[in-house]
């Protein structure tokens, strides 16, 4: 079975095809000294291709805001190769044929691209609103008879085909207690964690916390997201995180981890400093999601877990695969997660959890010592 999973291609995906053989293919054919991947910004040859259509710069401003950041950025690389494609061809890059797109997508996989990086590619040509035969470029016949061929010749691969044991972390997060006793960076990194783990969050959703209008319960603090996360689509927000107290273990309890995080940075934040978390250094300036996903994997190293394996992505597989274990409704899961498609867990998350082995390794090399 291989999903159709050019439904997010359609999300943001344009008819620049209207106008057919006569649109300014000029725009597109750069000198082969400036198209080179490197830099080409192809972004700005979309807007550019807007442009000439007679949109207003406004407009074009929010067709260009469909693209997030991170789509942007998986995309550029086969945008680029495929201006790049065309341009050596003398083909206009909105006004192609199926055999065109075919031979793009083989001459990337005769380059040694698998499945998945295909994929990648064939949405990007989608998201251009290139039309073949009045299907998107990514949804025609042919297009899904080649990718089916891919992906038997060169199936993708999950990540992780095992996860590591939260009882690891844990055992690790309660030996950071009392937190009034504990430094302001052992502080982050348990806060950061325990919130990931809790939550089954993305790094992007810990990153994103703000402290603005935040709301303090009796066992339970509610923190919005300054931004859009992954799982946001029209009519589908997931703004809000609960992080409620765990009273049987105050070790482990977010609450109080929290109620402590806020009191010590309460001096240190800037007054115009809205993000939860902060630099535990000076000058103590909202952090980026690479330094929260840094902070996690610095967890997982003192935890004893095998990060040149795992990423700090992988709590999310990691705490759900848990949930499962210990016999949590996959509804609930779902939920909490934020995820609508339960093939979603099963395909990318369900993990067999690996146990720790040191005792093992204890009693066979204390039996090696002995013979």
């Amino acid at each position: 079975m291989v999903a159709n999973v050019d439904a997010n291609a359609g999300e943001s995906s344009f008819d620049f095809t209207t106008s057919g053989r006569n649109f300014n293919a000029a725009v597109f054919r750069e000198s082969s000294s400036s198209i080179q991947s490197n830099d080409l910004d192809c972004m700005q040859v979309i807007r550019k291709s807007f442009r000439d259509r007679g949109f207003s710069e406004q407009s074009i401003n929010i067709f260009m805001a469909s693209w997030r950041a991170k789509t942007k950025c998986q995309y550029k690389t086969y945008l680029s190769k495929w201006f790049q494609f065309c341009c050596e061809r003398s083909i206009n890059s909105f006004y192609v044929s199926v055999n065109d797109v075919i031979e793009f997508l083989t001459e990337l996989y005769n380059k040694g691209l698998g499945y998945s990086s295909l994929n990648t590619a064939r949405s990007a040509l989608s998201s251009l609103g290139i039309l073949l035969e009045q299907y998107t470029a990514g949804s025609h016949p042919q297009v899904i008879r080649f990718m089916k061929g891919v992906f038997n010749l060169r199936p993708s691969t999950s990540r992780y085909m095992d996860i590591w044991d939260v009882d690891q972390v844990l055992c690790y997060l309660r030996k950071l207690s009392p937190v009034r006793n504990i430094s302001l960076k052992d502080l982050t990194l348990k806060l950061a964690m325990l919130i990931a783990l809790v939550n089954a969050a993305r790094i992007q959703t810990v990153h994103l916390l703000t402290v603005k209008n935040f709301k303090k319960l009796t066992s339970e603090y509610v923190f919005c997201c300054d931004g859009l996360i992954k799982q946001s689509r029209p009519g589908v927000h997931f703004s809000k995180v609960h992080l409620r107290a765990y009273p049987p273990d105050r070790r482990l309890c977010v609450y109080t981890v929290m109620k402590e995080y806020l009191k010590r940075t309460k001096m240190l934040r800037d007054s115009k400093e809205n993000r939860l978390l902060i630099s535990f250094r000076k000058p103590h300036k909202a952090v980026s999601k690479d330094t929260v996903a840094r902070w996690i994997k610095v967890v997982l190293i003192r935890s004893g877990i095998d990060t040149v394996k795992y990423g700090a992505h992988s709590v999310r597989a990691a705490t759900t695969s848990k949930a499962k274990l210990m016999d949590v409704p996959l509804a609930d899961i779902m939920k909490h997660a934020g995820w609508s498609n339960k093939s979603t867990f099963t395909r990318f998350y369900d993990k067999e959890i690996v146990k720790n082995d040191t005792v093992v390794k204890a009693v066979l090399e204390l039996d090696k010592q002995r013979s």
